[in-house]
């Protein structure tokens, strides 16, 4: 397929979508979107965060995750997993496929998979871009054009040579910081170092259950019962299934909570820090 060389980098992919009705979201540039061709049968109308049709010239669309705003990659990526609790295994997971580099379509697989149990209205690509906006991932668009000339009419254009599938790559930054999540850093600084250290009985009997098939929050409501402990003050079996979450420990699994392979070393390290 040629396509000329001259005219807007708009109007050249608008002349692609209409003649192969694919639309390539890493063509457009969300970051200056014009207004007036918004619509909901547009394809550009497609952002990485919530926006108002209407909002005023003077509000500017910036990231809100952001090495300039937080110093730092890594206390952007740390921000933006800290801020999106439930995305965070899957963003902390393309941080780890992108390690070397990856394609676009097979983050999306991977991604979708991911999330078969814990849907999210954002896309697999949506996800990349708020990994590069907090300096998590760095894109590389392969060359797949090559310009060709006529000379005798006078004419260049570009001849695309084969599709597109840009590679992500995972910064050092992004890197380190998930190996600490890996590592179990954050189970061993809010259970194993904290005063949550004295539910350890707790969170010994439910981790258990979680690794020998799963349980619903019920079931854990009701083991919690059966502690003393729990009962002044009042620990009920949610605020012990988010700790699980929060620290990785714990993976919804479409039906019932299950213990994760981070979940089952933290096991091992709090039963053997209690029998110490």
């Amino acid at each position: 397929m040629a396509l000329p060389a001259t005219g807007s980098p708009r109007e050249s992919t608008l002349e692609v979508l209409a003649f192969d009705d694919e639309f390539d979201p890493l063509a457009v540039d969300d970051l200056e979107i014009d207004q007036e061709w918004m619509d909901d049968d547009n394809p550009y109308d497609t952002v990485d965060f919530p926006t108002l049709r209407n909002m005023p010239e003077t509000v500017h669309h910036e990231p809100v995750y952001s090495p300039e705003r937080q110093g730092s990659a890594t206390e952007a990526l740390r921000a933006l997993i800290t801020r999106n609790p439930n995305r965070r295994p899957v963003l902390l997971n393309i941080v780890g496929l992108c390690e070397g580099g990856c394609a676009s379509s097979v983050i999306s697989e991977k991604v979708d998979e991911w999330q078969r149990d814990n849907r999210s209205v954002y896309a697999p690509m949506t996800f990349c871009r708020m990994l590069e906006r907090a300096g998590a991932l760095t894109l590389e668009m392969p060359v797949t054009t090559e310009e060709q000339e006529v000379a005798e009419e006078g004419i260049t254009y570009l001849e695309i040579k084969e599709t597109v599938d840009p590679i992500w790559h995972a910064t050092e930054e992004a890197l380190a910081l998930r190996e600490e999540y890996r590592a179990g850093t954050q189970f061993r600084r809010v259970v194993l170092e904290a005063e949550e250290f004295r539910y350890a009985e707790v969170y010994e009997a439910i981790m258990s259950a979680l690794a020998d098939g799963g349980r619903s929050v019920k079931d854990v409501e009701e083991m919690v019962k059966e502690f003393p402990i729990c009962q002044s003050p009042r620990r009920f079996g949610q605020h012990f299934i988010d700790v699980l979450e929060d620290t990785d420990c714990a993976a919804w699994g479409g039906t019932a909570w299950n213990l994760t392979d981070l979940g089952a070393k933290m096991l091992a390290e709090l039963q053997a820090q209690k029998e110490a």
